[in-house]
């Protein structure tokens, strides 16, 4: 019976004792944390697709211009 309330105890200050800790981890970050990071995320998704496009037409114009038939 005394095995019980031992783990019950142990497992009560084991998560105290982690708790504070991811606080302060958590709290004293060096690197300011970013603004509006879904829209810059967004914005760059957004830029790598025009420029993805943009290569795909290039190597269509390429291809055409190099298999032109006369």
């Amino acid at each position: 019976m005394k095995k019980v309330p031992a783990c019950v105890l142990f497992i009560l200050l084991g998560q105290a004792l982690s708790v504070p800790a991811v606080a302060r981890a958590d709290t004293t970050s060096a690197q300011p944390k970013p603004r509006n990071s879904m829209k810059k995320y967004m914005k760059r998704q957004k830029k790598e697709q025009r420029k993805a496009q943009k290569s795909q037409k290039r190597a269509v114009k390429n291809w055409k211009k190099q298999h032109q038939i006369r």
